[in-house]
């Protein structure tokens, strides 16, 4: 397989992540796979079984002509594929020459929640492409934002940004959707005294607040530049605030068309995202979040 891979359920969430996945190969210019992963009933005849998995099949084709009469993108190269066996797994191997893996976000109440249910959440930890998940639009978490995310104005797309490796992948991505989309990308540094390191030379006394945001300021600029983002500067926005990543990102959301992070953070300073961070970014954000590793 290639191009885009979406999972798909037959659910509300898996409904909008299927919508969201065919404007994204549209955007792409790339085929989009649909994926269904089924474990069939144990103890039938083989030809029973065929026919149970011919139904899958005839079941997964009308989700993909709903979703093309939903969207109007009659132009994308659409296939139907029915895996045998666990979904992550499924979803897991085909991800190995894929452009992007695109998942319902699977939503419970406030006790015994999940994070994002145990598929979505293996196959974000476990693969080593993009992977977006996408919340169904129009609906209430028990405990998260009430909105879909959708910006009224112009589109944006939000990037976490820091020092780390991963943050540096996940800015290359993000720039290259705004270049493709026509989408602004909000570059994003959020940093707190805690877990910001002295300034050079300043140990034993501590600077004003405004010195460590002209210092937090200037290392996403050195990390934008890095990057290699070459963006107009009105489609390019820099953003340092002075609170935690996550709710940064989380309070982001609420007017971007897309968070994206990076798959893995680290310590101190160079602390970001997926750990905890991306975590409650995938759990709690009001639009689709995409991961790069």
């Amino acid at each position: 397989m290639h191009g885009v891979v979406v999972g798909v359920s037959g659910s509300a969430e898996s409904d909008a992540a299927l919508d969201w996945a065919l404007t994204e190969a549209a955007s792409r210019h790339v085929p989009l796979t649909a994926l269904l992963a089924w474990t069939g009933p144990r103890g039938v005849q083989p030809h029973e079984y065929q026919d149970l998995l011919e139904r899958r099949r005839e079941d997964l084709l009308a989700l993909l002509d709903a979703s093309v009469r939903r969207t109007g993108l009659t132009d994308v190269d659409v296939t139907a594929s029915v895996a045998e066996g666990d979904a992550a797994e499924s979803l897991v191997t085909v991800a190995q020459d894929v452009e992007m893996l695109v998942l319902g976000r699977r939503r419970r109440g406030r006790f015994g929640r999940l994070v994002l249910g145990s598929v979505s959440s293996e196959v974000v930890e476990r693969a080593d492409v993009p992977v977006t998940v996408v919340r169904a639009p129009h609906t209430t978490d028990d405990d998260g934002p009430d909105d879909d995310g959708a910006a009224d104005d112009e589109p944006r797309i939000v990037v976490g940004v820091d020092t780390s490796g991963s943050s540096m992948l996940a800015l290359q991505h993000a720039a290259e959707v705004a270049q493709r989309t026509g989408a602004v990308l909000e570059a994003l540094f959020a940093w707190q005294i805690t877990t910001l390191a002295p300034l050079p030379g300043s140990w034993g006394w501590a600077p004003p607040i405004d010195d460590y945001e002209a210092f937090a300021a200037e290392r996403l600029d050195a990390a934008i530049e890095a990057a290699g983002v070459t963006l107009p500067p009105e489609q390019l926005v820099r953003s340092v605030v002075h609170r935690s990543a996550a709710s940064a990102l989380i309070e982001a959301s609420t007017e971007a068309e897309r968070i994206v992070v990076g798959a893995r953070g680290l310590g101190g300073f160079d602390r970001l995202l997926l750990g905890s961070v991306s975590r409650q970014v995938l759990e709690y954000a009001s639009c689709p979040v995409t991961v790069v590793r």
